[in-house]
């Protein structure tokens, strides 16, 4: 009778690992499980061009597309997801993209905030004192305003580069001007805030100086301004401003005045 108590005793031991060890294996599978297909969700393919061809002052040009991935945000703070963008890899205007920080085939046109490229942006462009009545001036002339306003357009227009209709944005369809926060995540991103860190990325920012309400070009070879299509509290546009050695910080300019032009797509 003792030896069949054992053998019960033991028998049943024998169920309970069973059953436990099933349980167990049940659970570590579904776990494994949920990784895989977790694994397979962080890893989903990237489907998207590695090159656009756009007809650009009237002349047909392919750029590069950049792909990048934030892991800071606007403010330099950690991202909870990292944040995906699509660029070109020069901006517009420019026949290469960056050998050196200071290279003139990279630097590209200079465009007045909202304008479209019908000419005025090229470096030495001729000017005129007439602003303009309507978004399209007719003319392939910069316009100056030496005593203000500080605007090309007699009335001004929010609505250019940044509304629903990304009026007279000169990228290529589908592509826009980049955000106040996408420039400023792309700055967080450098090894560090001026020209060397900003040329190290892998969108070779370069010097591309300004024109300001005068006509005047400057800082060329030594600063960079890149447009944003963004406005402050007070309607003035942003831009990305890469003082030298010195430092990087976002700016607002006058609308009259122009900068370079980087284009940006989401992924």
């Amino acid at each position: 009778m003792y030896l069949i108590k054992v053998l019960l005793y033991i028998l049943h031991v024998k169920i309970q690992f069973v059953i436990m060890f099933n349980i167990t294996f049940c659970r570590n599978f579904l776990f494994l499980a949920c990784i895989v297909i977790s694994s397979c969700e962080d890893s989903i393919d990237l489907d998207y061009p590695t090159h656009v061809t756009h007809t650009y002052a009237n002349k047909e040009t392919t750029y590069d597309v950049i792909l990048r991935e934030y892991t800071l945000d606007a403010n330099g703070d950690t991202l909870s997801m990292p944040v995906l963008k699509l660029w070109l890899d020069r901006n517009l205007g420019a026949t290469q993209a960056a050998f050196l920080f200071n290279d003139t085939l990279a630097a590209g046109d200079l465009f007045q905030w909202g304008r479209s490229d019908d000419g005025h942006q090229r470096r030495m462009s001729d000017t005129t004192h007439i602003r303009a009545a309507t978004i399209l001036p007719g003319h392939d002339t910069y316009i100056v305003s030496p005593l203000g306003p500080a605007d090309w357009l007699i009335t001004p227009n929010d609505q250019l580069w940044n509304g629903a209709n990304n009026t007279n944005c000169p990228c290529p369809s589908g592509w826009r001007l980049p955000t106040e926060n996408e420039v400023a995540m792309e700055m967080h991103s450098w090894s560090s805030k001026n020209m060397e860190g900003a040329y190290t990325s892998p969108l070779k920012w370069v010097a591309t100086g300004s024109r300001d309400n005068h006509g005047t070009l400057r800082y060329d070879e030594i600063w960079g301004f890149i447009w944003s299509s963004s406005l402050d509290a007070d309607g003035r546009p942003i831009q990305l401003a890469i003082i030298a050695s010195d430092t990087s910080e976002l700016i607002s300019s006058p609308r009259i005045f122009a900068a370079s032009v980087r284009c940006i797509k989401d992924l």
